[in-house]
């Protein structure tokens, strides 16, 4: 019995995904045997193994090993990963097993996944479709979607240890620890001396680099202060050893200070190789035309000197140690480059599966640009059993033209430079090619392929349907083969009441207060604007499902907000909040406003709505003098209780149709304020109206009849693995967050007011760094549970052990009990559980806290207040 690495696929996308496809044979006997462990794979930057164990003496359990063995450093270091791990079906890929999670992996708590993933029994019976068409081979794949490191340290700064010491003044160095088979550590000032006294903080690789750079995003910490993300080249024609950057705050008695604690979170590491190759010769006595000025440098020095240049049979290593060559395919028309290993064999008849992409490298930005090759990134397998050539890559670049006097990609010497990037390298003790057939994967493709075909085919015969024949049904599941409709029914999960071909049931909608031939018109033209929106926004995507906002959009999912031009530094809290205070007679105006808003969306909008729940300040009681805002959610049974993404934003934008018509042509019978600056996004249409900015969502009532009230809320939530799907249930739970923070005390309510009243006086670097209103609610309620006390700046400093704390989770036990909904969130993100779904971490609305963190600093010392991170 073992279980061998068989295949890699890396895809091109910003999380840097890897998918490896293990083969466990003969996994009868993991009943006789306690558990097999894989070979070692390798993923930003470190060693993983999988690990399948007999659990309960009926199930197989999965398990995902991180394998970091350096001791000196392994109680400092820690990884956040999201992976995925699959028991593959080997006839309907739709019968695979999933489990998909984001843990931290510690050296304490190195071994993570499912227990009980399968039981026995359904595993090795043939006709569950698991086991090959032998018997004797199961398909197992790990997917990596995210992975980010983490090493931080408590150094002592005492007097005693102050005995190093260069031109910048005196320096602290931590423990090394191992990433990408390289040493690295953290070097910082407490004080540094040529940057005014401040604190600065850098990363350093420790001794020369193998041969390679290293690309690397990181954030530096120290003391709690943060630095930006931070993006350097190391290694191999690096300027510079180590990178970091000077903080903007001193540290708070930096001279009397014993202790100080240093981080950094490093989120992608690149390895790649800057290698020549010969075009041809030329003459020693040319002159050299251009330098490369940027951080890929040179190889071995400059590129123009004529001992650098690598000649094509030359070998050079990668980080792992194995040889590399390049060589030019000169009979081609294009710039045709090969790679093969540099090496007749491998030690131990091992096989390399490596995957890798390639980038000419320009000498002269100005001239031309950086060519990367064609397609996508290349998996080669190579070993000791095959007598392949290597492997082709081909530029989008004709060979005569690298020939041209004056090309910026030759050198004097006649080299062309090329970067290989070293995206994957793993190594299994199989012959790849002998191993067991794939072809389940082809069945697979072959069945998404026909599903893909369908929704088009579905699509285009939306497209071609008459306005005058469809229904908002459409977007369910339940339209009827043949297309038509059964009328007089109105049931949860339709967006509206369906309708016959000729419309005739739209009568039903008439309210008495206006002529049913005009009520009808309107919702005709309701109906046939919803379904042109729904046509063409998911004919966006290749499926229905796949309307897919940014990454950004989901985690703001909020319009770009006017701030203050006022700087809130005030030294005293009841000056603060005498700027923050409003009267209740100052919103009277508003609320009148708000309340013709609603009056207007109730009588003209074709849905029934069970529910109007107003949030925002004027909603919730938390109103400031710098904004006026409100959030409309729309309960109603008519909408679908799943998959928003697909209907919704049609749905918003004939609200927003609505709306402009209302504010453009006033309805006597149903007046609206004069309403602009209308906009969509994802969550909700925003406007504003009478100075007030105002949201409006709509949301599924889960509360109606036989929907299933929260329970069936929080089950889906924490059952879905998408974190738009989890959103979306959060406003459906809007009820009961208006409830959570309008319970709240006076007091509490205040506090929130002058934390919203600072924020606005911030000038933040970017819109989706600052933090929204409820973020701040909720931390001011558990500041305020946790400090017992209504002082404020007993608050404010319990606040700040929180936004300062290195990790954060915080829950409540309001509305469920939090152990009772255990949910995996993803990483590297502080986790603050939404009071009224346990599915939701709001803290996922605040993309990066480095700027939060570093404000609310100088904030709270100004107020004269000592700030501790949490658990210090």
């Amino acid at each position: 019995m073992s279980l061998t690495l068989h295949k890699v696929a890396v895809l091109s996308d910003e999380d840097d995904s890897h998918l490896f496809t293990f083969i466990l044979d003969h996994p009868q006997k993991l009943l006789e045997t306690k558990s097999v462990e894989s070979t070692e794979v390798h993923y930003a930057g470190h060693t993983w193994s999988l690990v399948c164990m007999r659990k309960d003496e009926r199930f197989l359990g999965i398990f995902l090993k991180w394998r970091y063995s350096d001791g000196n450093s392994a109680t400092f270091l820690s990884t956040k990963c999201k992976y995925v791990l699959t028991l593959v079906h080997c006839h309907d890929y739709r019968g695979n097993k999933n489990f998909m999670t984001s843990q931290k992996f510690t050296t304490a708590q190195p071994l993570l996944g499912k227990s009980k993933f399968i039981p026995f029994d359904e595993l090795l019976e043939q006709e569950s479709g698991y086991l090959d068409d032998v018997g004797k081979n199961v398909v197992i794949e790990l997917g990596f979607n995210y992975c980010s490191t983490r090493f931080e340290q408590l150094v002592d700064v005492s007097p005693t240890n102050r005995i190093r010491k260069n031109a910048s003044g005196i320096y602290f160095d931590t423990t090394t620890f191992v990433l990408a088979n390289h040493r690295w550590y953290l070097r910082f000032y407490t004080t540094k001396v040529n940057s005014n006294g401040l604190p600065a903080v850098y990363l350093y690789l420790s001794g020369k680099a193998k041969g390679v750079s290293m690309e690397l995003r990181f954030t530096l910490c120290l003391c709690n202060e943060s630095t930006e993300i931070l993006a350097y080249n190391f290694g191999e024609s690096a300027k510079f050893d180590g990178f970091g950057k000077t903080l903007q705050e001193p540290l708070p008695n930096a001279s009397k200070m014993t202790e100080a604690l240093a981080s950094v979170e490093i989120t992608s590491i690149m390895v790649y190789k800057c290698a020549n190759v010969r075009l041809f010769q030329q003459p020693a006595a040319f002159s050299s035309r251009f330098q490369r000025k940027d951080h890929f440098g040179s190889y071995n020095g400059a590129y123009g000197s004529a001992g650098s240049s690598l000649a094509s049979v030359e070998t050079f290593q990668d980080h792992e140690g194995n040889f590399w060559k390049l060589d030019l395919v000169r009979d081609a028309k294009t710039l045709t480059i090969i790679i093969d290993k540099g090496v007749h064999h491998f030690p131990n008849n091992k096989t390399k599966i490596v995957c890798f992409s390639m980038v000419l490298l320009s000498l002269d930005q100005q001239k031309g640009s950086d060519i990367n090759m064609n397609g996508y990134p290349i998996v080669g397998c190579f070993s000791n059993f095959t007598d392949d050539r290597g492997y082709l890559t081909t530029f989008p670049l004709l060979l005569s033209k690298l020939e041209d006097p004056g090309s910026p990609y030759l050198t004097d010497s006649g080299d062309i430079h090329i970067r290989i990037n070293f995206l994957s390298s793993q190594t299994t003790s199989l012959v790849v090619r002998s191993g067991p057939r794939f072809d389940y994967q082809l069945n697979h493709l072959l069945l998404a392929r026909q599903e893909l075909q369908e929704n088009h085919r579905s699509l285009q015969e939306m497209r071609e349907m008459s306005a005058s024949q469809a229904s908002l049904s459409l977007l369910d599941d339940g339209l009827v083969s043949d297309g038509s409709f059964s009328s007089g029914q109105m049931m949860p999960g339709k967006i509206l009441t369906p309708l016959s071909k000729s419309l005739d049931s739209l009568d039903a909608f008439s309210t008495g207060d206006m002529a049913p031939s005009l009520e009808e018109d309107y919702h005709r033209f309701f109906f046939s604007d919803l379904l042109r929106c729904f046509v063409e926004t998911n004919s966006r995507a290749p499926t229905a499902d796949a309307w897919i906002t940014s990454r950004k959009e989901v985690l703001s999912a909020a319009r770009e907000e006017t701030l203050a031009e006022t700087s809130v530094l005030a030294n005293d809290a009841s000056i603060l909040s005498a700027g923050a205070r409003i009267g209740a007679g100052d919103t009277r105006k508003q609320s009148e406003t708000i309340r013709n808003v609603v009056k207007y969306l109730q009588q003209r909008l074709p849905l029934r709505i069970s529910e109007i729940v107003e949030l925002g300040s004027l909603g919730t009681g938390t109103v400031t003098v710098d904004r006026f805002d409100a959030d409309i959610i729309l309960f109603s049974p008519d909408v679908p209780a799943e998959r928003q993404s697909l209907w919704m934003p049609a749905l918003l934008h004939c609200f927003m149709t609505c709306m402009m018509q209302g504010s453009n042509n006033q309805d006597p019978f149903y007046p609206l304020p004069r309403c602009g600056d209308f906009s969509t996004t994802p969550f909700a249409l925003q406007f504003s109206c009478d100075g007030i900015d105002v949201d409006v969502s709509v949301a599924y009532d889960w509360e109606s009849e036989g929907a299933g009230s929260y329970n069936a809320v929080y089950e889906a939530s924490c059952k879905s693995t998408v974190k738009t799907d989890r959103l979306w249930h959060g406003v459906a739970c809007s009820r009961l967050k208006k409830k959570f923070l309008c319970d709240q005390p006076n007091e509490v309510k205040a506090m929130i007011k002058i934390l919203k009243h600072w924020r606005d006086g911030i000038a933040w670097r970017k819109t989706e760094y600052r933090p929204n209103s409820y973020l701040l609610s909720l931390l001011v309620v558990k500041a305020y549970e946790e400090a017992r006390s209504l002082d404020a700046k007993r608050i404010i400093q319990k606040m700040a052990s929180y936004i300062l704390a290195a990790e954060l989770s915080l829950s409540w036990s309001t509305f469920y009990l939090p152990e009772k909904y255990p949910v995996e969130f993803d990483p590297p993100s502080p986790l603050i559980r939404d009071p009224t779904n346990p599915a939701v971490n709001v803290a996922d609305s605040l993309p990066y806290w480095g700027q939060l963190r570093t404000e609310f600093t100088i904030w709270v010392r100004s107020l004269g207040i000592t700030v501790s991170p949490l658990g210090s």
